[in-house]
């Protein structure tokens, strides 16, 4: 089922790459150049890193605490740049389809963006989502993982001529993205797993989340029994 759903996301990915014109191959080649040449990633949190702690809304105006989300397992934290992008739509269609073994290891998995308002619903509707998904006010999470970024001028453009505007999507003037990425956090709030990449075209494939946490599913299993004996 796994390969399957890895599968099905790169043959998303392939038909909107073929999808694009000139201008958003353009976009594309120039923002991720910029975010490599300057460096962006290297400030993320990394595996041994200890995930900050948070507490945000839902798309029902519920408060999450991450705490609370991963005391009774790991916990599977997904920053995606919003309902607007093609390839986020891919990544939450694939993290559906896992979310079921997923919650048989007793994983919780979230997903952040910075989109406010009713837009986050609206998008969960659209996709048929179980996930929990949060808004990301102020780019605050994204901030404290070290993930987020100013948008460049030629980029803002771009997506500004194809009728976005991100400082409406997420209530604020500066207009600020995540790069996408995907941790694994232990039940103690230590990063275990951490994909980060500035090709957002490219997200981590559902088969080796599930790998990652079965690994900490295992190891805690493991712990536990030992500590009975």
């Amino acid at each position: 089922m796994s390969d399957h759903v890895a599968k099905t996301f790169d043959q998303m990915r392939n038909e909107i790459l073929a999808g694009f014109n000139d201008a958003d191959r353009e976009s594309y080649v120039h923002l991720v150049d910029w975010l490599r040449k300057t460096d962006v990633v290297s400030h993320a949190l990394q595996v041994g890193d200890t995930a900050p702690d948070f507490l945000l809304p839902d798309e029902e105006g519920r408060l999450h605490s991450s705490i609370q989300l991963r005391e009774a397992g790991p916990l599977v934290v997904s920053f995606y740049r919003g309902g607007w992008c093609p390839f986020c739509s891919a990544e939450l269609r694939a993290l559906q389809a896992i979310k079921g073994k997923l919650d048989d290891l007793q994983a919780k998995v979230i997903v952040l963006s910075p989109d406010t308002r009713d837009l986050p619903r609206r998008l969960k509707q659209q996709l048929n989502l179980e996930l929990t998904m949060l808004a990301d006010v102020d780019h605050g999470v994204a901030a404290s993982y070290g993930i987020v970024f100013r948008v460049p001028d030629e980029t803002k453009a771009h997506y500004a001529g194809l009728g976005h505007d991100f400082g409406h999507r997420h209530g604020m003037s500066e207009w600020m993205l995540p790069i996408p990425a995907t941790y694994v956090i232990d039940q103690d709030g230590v990063v275990r797993g951490a994909f980060i990449e500035p090709d957002f075209t490219i997200r981590q494939e559902p088969s080796d989340i599930l790998s990652r946490v079965r690994k900490l599913s295992g190891s805690r299993t493991g712990d536990i029994s030992g500590s009975d004996e």
